[in-house]
C-alpha cells in the first residue's frame, strides 16, 4: 500500500489487479497440490483451475492486471518520499520488484510454445524442471513460487487488517497462507520424482519426452531467450529509471524548495515539498503515533498546527470525515495527510509510550502443575470506560486502552508480579508465585503505587485528549489458592483457583462506593510489616460471604507512599 497521494481510483485499481493476480497464483498452487496424488491428477485438475486463465478473456485479465499492477507499483515507488517503512512493507516492496525478473522467463516460455502450436502439459514442464535442466530451472521455480505467494499474502494482510472480522480469522488464515506453498511444493516434488522414476524404468516414454523436448528447444529456444532477455532488461531499465527520477526529484527539492517543519523543543526537520508531516517525523526518527500506519483510518497521528495553517490545502474527504468525527478544532490536522509546501510549526497531540515492554520481558512461569500457595491477587479496573470510548474512532480507543494496559502491566511486572488475564479494561495479576508471602505482599503494594503513578503520568500526557482524567480502582487480597497451568486448545496459561482473585475484584468494586482508588485487606498490610496507625480502615461486606473483611482505604497517592516508606525488611 502507498500513502503518498495519487488519484482516488489508483488504490482500488491496484487492489483489484492485485487480487486478480493473487487469484491466479492461488489457482496455480492449488493445481500443484494434486501432484501429491499423481501427475495425471495435476493435468486433470488444470482443466478446472488453469484452463479458464488460458482463454482470451482470461489472458486479457491476467496480463492486463500484471501490467497495470506493476505500473502502479512503480508509480507508488516514485511517489514515496523515503523508504523508511515497516518491515512487512519493506519485504512487500522488495519481493514485488523481484517477481517480474523471475516470472518473465517462465511466462515467455509458455506463451511462445503456445504460439508455435506446441502442447504444454505438466508432463513437459516437469520434464524440463526435473530431468532436462534441473540445476538451472528448478531452483528458480521454487523461488518464484515462494516470492510470489509471500508478496501476495503481505499485501492481502495489509488490506484485511482493518476489517472488523479479520482478528478472529487471522490465525486460521495465517495457517492457510503457510500450508498452501508447502503443500504445493510437495506436489511438485512428488510429481517430479514420479516422472523421473517413469523415465528411468520406461525407455519408450523417456525417448518420447526427450524427442519432444529436443523439438521444442530446436524450434524456439533462441526466440524465448531473446524475448525474455529483452523484457527483463526493459523492466530493469524501468526500475532503475524510477529510482533515478526519485533521486533527481529529491535533489531538486532539497536544493530549491526545502520545507522546514518545526516540532516542540525547537527541533527543525528539513524535507522536500510533498512529504507529509508523518513522513517527516519518521524520516527524522521523531516518535509519532500512527496506529493505522498512516492510512487516515484513525486520528492518532493528529497534530496541532502552531504556525502556517493558512498555507495548507484544505483537508480532503477522508481526512475531513475523520476530523469531523472526533470534533477536532480547525487547527488540528492528520499528520499523514498534511503535506506542507511552505514552512510549518506543529505539535503532535498523541503521546508515544517510551517504555513498552520488549518481548523478552514477558515472563514464563516455572510451575508445571498445581500447587497450593499463599498468593496475592491484584485487580485493576478503569472507571467509566464506556464513556471514554464513546465518540472515538476504534483505532483511537485501541491506542488509549493500549497505553492504559501498558501502564498497569508495567507496574506489575516491575515489582515481580505476573499478569494472568486482561478482560477489557480489567487486569488481574498475581504475586507470590516464587517469593515468600511477606515479600510478595510488599511487592503488591509497590506495584499498586507504580500503577497509580503511571496512570497519573498518562493523564498528564493525554491532557489534551481527555475531557476528564482517567481513573481506576485497585483491590488487593492475599490468601490460599491452587496455582498451575490451565490448557485450552494446546495453549497453556498460568491461573490460580480459589477465592483470592474473587475477593480482590470485590475489594476493587468497593472503591467506587468508598470514592477511593485502592482498597486492600488489612491482613496484607500486616503480612508486609507496614505501619497502619495512620491508615483509614473499614469493614467491607462481601456478597456471598458471612464475615466482613477489614480493609485499608487509600484516597490519595501520598498516603500510600507514606506507608510504603515505613516498610520494614522482611
Amino acid at each position: 500500500m502507498d500513502n503518498n497521494g495519487g488519484s482516488a481510483w489508483e488504490r482500488p485499481l491496484r487492489l483489484t489487479t492485485g487480487l486478480v493476480l493473487f487469484g491466479f497464483a492461488s489457482s496455480h498452487l492449488t493445481n500443484h497440490m494434486f501432484g501429491i496424488r499423481s501427475l495425471e491428477a495435476m493435468q486433470a485438475a488444470s482443466v478446472v483451475l488453469l484452463r479458464p486463465w488460458q482463454s482470451n478473456l482470461g489472458l486479457l485479465l491476467l496480463y492486463g492486471s500484471f501490467v497495470v499492477h506493476g505500473s502502479l507499483g512503480l508509480v507508488a515507488l516514485y511517489r514515496r518520499r523515503h523508504l523508511r517503512v515497516s518491515l512487512p512493507e519493506r519485504w512487500q516492496l522488495l519481493l514485488g520488484l523481484i517477481i517480474p525478473l523471475l516470472l518473465i522467463p517462465h511466462a515467455v516460455g509458455v506463451r511462445v510454445n503456445f504460439l508455435d502450436g506446441l502442447e504444454i502439459t505438466f508432463q513437459s514442464v516437469l520434464y524440463r524442471f526435473w530431468i532436462a535442466s534441473p540445476k538451472t530451472s528448478l531452483p528458480w521455480q521454487f523461488l518464484l513460487l515462494v516470492v510470489l505467494w509471500s508478496h501476495g499474502c503481505i499485501g492481502l494482510r495489509a488490506w484485511l487488517c482493518s476489517k472488523s472480522w479479520y482478528r478472529d480469522l487471522a490465525k486460521p488464515l495465517g495457517l492457510v497462507a503457510i500450508l498452501v506453498p508447502i503443500i504445493a511444493l510437495l506436489g511438485m516434488v512428488t510429481a517430479g520424482f514420479d516422472l523421473r522414476d517413469t523415465v528411468l524404468h520406461d525407455p519408450s516414454k523417456a525417448a518420447a519426452l526427450s524427442a519432444a523436448f529436443a523439438e521444442e528447444e530446436a524450434g524456439n529456444s533462441a526466440t524465448k531467450r531473446d524475448v525474455a532477455n529483452g523484457l527483463s532488461i526493459g523492466y530493469l531499465g524501468l526500475v532503475i529509471g524510477t529510482l533515478a527520477l526519485r533521486r533527481a526529484r529529491d535533489w531538486r527539492a532539497r536544493r530549491f524548495q526545502a520545507v522546514r517543519i518545526t516540532y516542540p523543543g525547537h527541533r527543525v526537520v528539513t524535507v522536500p515539498p510533498g512529504f507529509s508531516v508523518l513522513e517527516a517525523s519518521r524520516w527524522a526518527a521523531i516518535p509519532h503515533a500512527a496506529v493505522c500506519g498512516g492510512r487516515s483510518r484513525c486520528s492518532t497521528c493528529r497534530i496541532r498546527v502552531i504556525d502556517g495553517l493558512e498555507t495548507l490545502a484544505a483537508p480532503q474527504a477522508p481526512e475531513l470525515q475523520t476530523l469531523q468525527r472526533i470534533k477536532a478544532p480547525l487547527d488540528v490536522r492528520l499528520a499523514c495527510q498534511t503535506r506542507p509546501r511552505t514552512d510549518l510549526s506543529v505539535e503532535p497531540l498523541m503521546p508515544v509510550g517510551k517504555d513498552r515492554p520488549p518481548k523478552a520481558a514477558r515472563f514464563e512461569a516455572a510451575l508445571t502443575g498445581g500447587r497450593e500457595l499463599t498468593i496475592g491477587a491484584m485487580f485493576v479496573d478503569m472507571r467509566d470506560s464506556t464513556r471514554i470510548a464513546s465518540g472515538r474512532l476504534p483505532y483511537d480507543v485501541l491506542f488509549l486502552f493500549d497505553r492504559y494496559i501498558q501502564a498497569v502491566t508495567g507496574g506489575v511486572r516491575h515489582n515481580g508480579g505476573r499478569t494472568i488475564s486482561i478482560a477489557g479494561d480489567g487486569v488481574m495479576s498475581v504475586f507470590g508465585i516464587d517469593r515468600r508471602p511477606a515479600i510478595a505482599a510488599q511487592d503488591a503494594l509497590k506495584a499498586a503505587l507504580d500503577v497509580w503513578s503511571g496512570l497519573e503520568a498518562l493523564n498528564e500526557e493525554m491532557v489534551h485528549e481527555l475531557n476528564q482524567p482517567l481513573s481506576i480502582g485497585i483491590g488487593i487480597y492475599f490468601g490460599l489458592a491452587v496455582v498451575g497451568f490451565v490448557s485450552v486448545d494446546d495453549a497453556q496459561s498460568l491461573q490460580f483457583i480459589g477465592d483470592t482473585g474473587n475477593l480482590a475484584a470485590k475489594l476493587e468494586a468497593e472503591t467506587k462506593r468508598l470514592d477511593c482508588t485502592l482498597v486492600v485487606s488489612v491482613s496484607v498490610l500486616s503480612l508486609a510489616a507496614a505501619d497502619t496507625s495512620k491508615i483509614e480502615r473499614r469493614f467491607v461486606s462481601i456478597p456471598g460471604r458471612a464475615d466482613s473483611v477489614e480493609a485499608a482505604v487509600f484516597r490519595k497517592r501520598r498516603d500510600l507512599e507514606g506507608m510504603l516508606a515505613t516498610l520494614r525488611k522482611v
